[in-house]
């Protein structure tokens, strides 16, 4: 393994960065999503953003800051899944409620639709896609699989 933790990084500023490179994975996902597009590619621009966001301003990373990323990730992936169903849903009402009230009234307007399924599925599968983004990642990275 050529990958080295750092315990001097700034676990402050890498969260930041972390955050910053999920909210433009995040984007990127939804934009996908809007057109109904779910790809690999979000997982591993979700890694990437996060890790490397992580890495560009704590000055490194640690085993504490893998964690950190690791939730930052997890949360990221359900806004990610979130947001994408409730733009669907804004369209699909067709301007009846406003993105808001489909956003905060999801799961209730996805029974009604009897679409529930479907966005636990697209969940689980934006959850499985970013772990196998990860370990593309690393992999590329030369971190793992020497």
């Amino acid at each position: 393994m050529n990958f080295e933790f750092d315990d001097d990084d700034k676990i402050a500023f890498g969260t930041i960065g972390a955050l910053v490179g999920a909210a433009l994975a995040m984007g990127l996902w939804c934009l996908l999503g809007y057109f109904g597009k779910m790809a690999f590619i979000c997982g591993i621009a979700m890694c990437v953003g996060v890790i490397g966001g992580y890495r560009l301003l704590g000055k490194g990373i640690s085993i504490g800051g893998l964690v950190i990323c690791g939730v930052v990730m997890l949360v990221a992936v359900y806004f990610s899944v979130r947001i994408s169903y409730g733009l669907w849903l804004y369209n699909k009402m067709d301007g009846s409620l406003s993105f808001g009230e489909c956003y905060k009234t999801i799961m209730k307007l996805l029974e009604a639709l009897g679409e529930k399924g479907s966005f636990y599925k697209d969940l689980g599968l934006g959850y499985l896609f970013t772990v196998g983004g990860g370990f593309f990642m690393l992999f590329k990275l030369g971190i793992i699989g020497e």
